[in-house]
């Protein structure tokens, strides 16, 4: 797995979000069941969320949560730099001090394109664009290779 638990719960939950209708606010519960997350982990992820202005949520019993911006402008990466922070995308992919252009380690030339390639799609991959995609599967299910 690329992200970290966390990263991949709070991109299901947004997608999830980003599928629903503007005026409908999902409750917490419903976002759990729904992507097979578990609410106590769910509600951490989704007030972090919350705090950075990702999420808005209202509190009473037709509360919920919604999108704080349009999903076509939240991207992979502001996910990212909520809910994994410490994750360095320039630190040597085998975790060496000194990898660089003139002290490169094994695996330096192979992964700074790869590296390049993943930083871009963090930073053009839309929750929009990820919502849309599974919309699509759901509708357009693979067919069994029997």
């Amino acid at each position: 797995m690329v992200f970290s638990k966390t990263t991949a719960y709070g991109i299901r939950a947004l997608a999830y979000l980003a599928n629903q209708s503007e005026s409908q606010l999902c409750g917490l519960q419903e976002i759990a069941e729904k992507e097979q997350i578990p609410s106590a982990y769910l509600g951490k992820i989704l007030g972090e969320l919350r705090k950075h202005q990702l999420l808005r949520s209202v509190k009473g019993i037709h509360g919920g949560y919604e999108l704080a911006r349009p999903a076509e402008v939240i991207t992979l990466w502001n996910i990212c730099e909520v809910l994994d922070p410490v994750v360095e995308y320039d630190e040597c992919i085998l975790g060496l001090d000194s990898c660089n252009e003139t002290n490169a380690c094994a695996l330096h030339e192979s992964w700074t394109p790869l590296r390049t390639e993943f930083i871009k799609l963090l930073k053009t991959k839309t929750i929009d664009q990820i919502a849309k995609s599974i919309t699509n599967a759901e509708k357009h299910p693979a067919k069994d290779a029997a």
